[in-house]
């Protein structure tokens, strides 16, 4: 039994948990803000924060216990030239926990490990990330809202398309207006052209009568003999 034991163990290996110790604050130095879950950075501020009491005197002797501490040389340095001034004046509380909800996926409480005493680029650019997630969920709360609106406004969509095919039929009628209204000039075109017909009707007859009166001189031709040619 584990009574009153009271280290994080995070299902791993002694050599493991010291070995992610390293790699957060590593990271910690060099970028001052890091985002893990709540109970590595509570473990985190175990293990980094005395390395800032030990940066605080430069000396030979503490700049080896942090290098084998960290196992990096430029860590090392950054804490020992940057890190180590700074909080020259404040006894401890040297790194800030800020909760940033949960982890998708397994829901687990996420938050920032911060230094208390950043650089001022620093702390905007830090800020800058937690307004574009606060901006992301204000998007993200608009367009789920927006999306119930449109599938609340689908019905009425349906009932205009619905509509749509009377208006159709409508301006399908439309053209078989036009097909009478052509079909009417054209009748009262013909209209106007049957006198001219009904005058060349009447001119026929006489014609005809022409015709009848040809044949009558080709009788009286027919009536000489054929001995009168003799006699020309």
């Amino acid at each position: 039994m584990r009574h009153r034991k009271l280290s994080r163990r995070f299902s791993r290996t002694s050599s493991h948990r010291i070995a992610m110790m390293r790699n957060l604050s590593i990271s910690l130095i060099e970028h001052e803000v890091i985002k893990t879950t709540v109970e590595k950075g509570k473990e985190l501020r175990r293990f980094f924060e005395p390395l800032i009491t030990r940066a605080k005197e430069d000396n030979l002797h503490n700049r080896r216990l942090v290098i084998s501490e960290l196992n990096s040389k430029e860590a090392a340095t950054k804490l020992f030239s940057d890190l180590g001034p700074r909080f020259k004046e404040t006894n401890g509380g040297y790194i800030r926990l800020i909760k940033a909800g949960f982890r998708e996926g397994d829901k687990a409480d996420i938050c920032y490990v911060e230094l208390t005493c950043r650089e001022e680029a620093e702390k905007e650019l830090a800020d800058d990330a937690v307004i574009e997630e606060k901006v992301e969920k204000d998007l993200e709360d608009k367009v789920s809202t927006k999306t119930k609106e449109v599938e609340a406004k689908e019905p009425e969509t349906k009932e205009v398309e619905a509509k749509e095919p009377e208006t159709k039929e409508v301006e399908a009628k439309e053209p078989e207006t036009k097909e009478v209204e052509a079909k009417e000039r054209e009748t009262k075109e013909v209209e106007a052209k049957e006198p001219e017909t009904k005058e060349v009707e009447a001119k026929e007859p006489e014609t005809k009568e022409v015709e009848a009166k040809e044949p009558k001189a080709k009788k009286e031709k027919s009536k000489e003999s054929w001995w009168s040619r003799f006699f020309k």
